[in-house]
């Protein structure tokens, strides 16, 4: 073996195994990953380096001579390099079984994508390439190789794209115990094509650049991108649909709940204002001016803030009064600017919406020295925003969270405070997907929060 052919083989298995490890691990979140990502590149690229300098001894060794025993030989190589490579992967990623199987079927896809179109540049070009070492059995040509390297700045970067955008928001948003019916559906088809594909190369090996099987092995890659698209689209339209009747239903339930406790608090200001204006009363017969001057203030501060109007939108106007009493009912500063008319938006969603949001705030308010909270709701610019800043003792960002450029983050980046969790900014998200709009929070060192929720309405 020269050491041409030795260099050619080592780097023919680096380029077509690398950009498969690669592409496993790219749709993750740094939270679902053992080592950081960075690191984790560095030592795969290491790993896999290390295995392609191993590959042209192992294959091409004194007592293998014939091209097909080398062929053999190299498809058992990387069967061993595929599984030691899918066991370290099932180690160094914490997700759901049928998250990282469903990766793995997707960058099957690409493998073979690859190959089909480095045996079809192959018939191609094979009579613009001068036969490379005519004498000596080998696995790659100078040919795959520059087919290989085209791909990597043109089939790559588009998959590499389509994982961090499309794949990574699939795992993001499927339930992997919702979809045991898309995941069958997948295992079986990725079975059948590696059965077809497994055949298919077996002929390849006796019929080198034939047009008849790169035709039958384009027919296998499309319909196998067509089965994981239908596949993907049905699990995601799934999901989302369960998850609509979800909060449509927990909208439901904390609407309930949000106006039993304004109907209690309207009557105990009530009941409360009438044993205040008894009690005053009780004051004609002495001189008691202190008890009259506090009697007479609460009595003023609870029949003003009943009675005051934020804006002409009944229910915002109502929850705005529910809060804000509560509140300044336990010291904090509250600041309101409303400009709210007919939304487009069911009282049940602004109940939900104006409802996380100020529970959240007045939580975070609790036990600091200075507690506020300003309040900015209203159409702006054709959209229906509100934007909520108050004090906050601080906030827990999960690891490798990245913000937008105004310093706002997803409300998937944070971590709840509360035992066992929470799903208030979770259901502000899903409230605004329904919108075709955003929720973003910001947390910043002078100790203040600020949730932006922006919704699209019909008007």
């Amino acid at each position: 073996m020269t050491r041409e052919i030795c260099l050619v083989e080592a780097t023919g298995f680096f380029c077509q195994f690398f950009p498969c490890a690669v592409l496993c691990f790219v749709p993750f979140d740094e939270d679902k990953l053992r080592i950081r990502k960075r690191r984790l590149f560095l030592l795969l690229t290491l790993c896999v380096l290390a295995i392609s300098v191993l590959f042209p001894f192992a294959v091409h060794r004194p007592s293998i001579q014939t091209l097909d025993v080398i062929i053999h030989t190299s498809d058992a190589y990387m069967l061993l390099a595929v599984v030691l490579s899918v066991a370290a992967y099932g180690v160094l990623v914490r997700e759901h079984l049928r998250k990282k199987l469903l990766v793995i079927y997707i960058v099957i896809f690409y493998a073979a994508l690859i190959f089909w179109l480095t045996n079809l540049v192959g018939t191609v070009l094979q009579p613009l390439f001068p036969n490379f070492a005519p004498n000596m059995p080998k696995v790659y040509h100078p040919r795959n190789l520059v087919f290989y390297l085209l791909s990597y700045v043109t089939v790559l970067p588009a998959f590499v794209l389509f994982f961090r955008r499309n794949v990574s928001s699939f795992l993001r948003e499927i339930e992997p115990e919702r979809m045991k019916s898309e995941f069958r559906c997948a295992t079986v088809s990725t079975v059948s094509f590696l059965v077809l594909m497994m055949s298919t190369h077996m002929l390849f090996s006796v019929y080198l650049y034939n047009f008849l099987l790169n035709s039958l092995l384009l027919f296998l890659v499309l319909n196998q991108a067509i089965m994981y698209w239908v596949i993907v689209t049905s699990a995601v339209t799934r999901t989302r649909e369960q998850n609509a009747t979800r909060v449509l239903q927990a909208q439901q339930l904390q609407y309930d709940r949000i106006s039993a406790d304004m109907e209690r608090s309207a009557r105990l200001r009530h009941d409360m204002r009438h044993h205040w204006n008894y009690l005053y009363s009780l004051t004609d017969d002495g001189d008691v001016s202190k008890i009259r001057e506090y009697l007479s203030s609460l009595a003023d501060q609870a029949g003003h803030l009943e009675n005051q109007v934020f804006c002409k939108n009944i229910t915002v106007n109502a929850l705005l009064q529910y809060y804000v009493g509560r509140a300044r009912d336990e010291g904090i500063e509250c600041k309101v600017a409303a400009s709210c008319g007919d939304l487009g938006i069911r009282p049940e969603e602004l109940t939900v919406l104006i409802g996380n949001v100020m529970e959240n705030a007045l939580r975070s308010c609790k036990n600091m020295p200075s507690p506020f909270i300003h309040m900015a709701i209203g159409l702006f610019h054709g959209a229906f925003t509100l934007e909520v800043t108050n004090s906050c003792p601080g906030v827990k960002l999960v690891r490798g969270a990245e913000s937008d450029p105004d310093g706002f983050y997803p409300a998937a980046a944070f971590q709840s405070t509360r035992d066992g969790g929470g799903r208030g900014m979770a259901a502000l998200a899903d409230l605004a997907a329904l919108h075709s709009g955003s929720a973003q929070f910001k947390f910043d060192a002078a100790g203040t929060f600020t949730s932006r929720i922006v919704l699209y309405t019909n008007l």
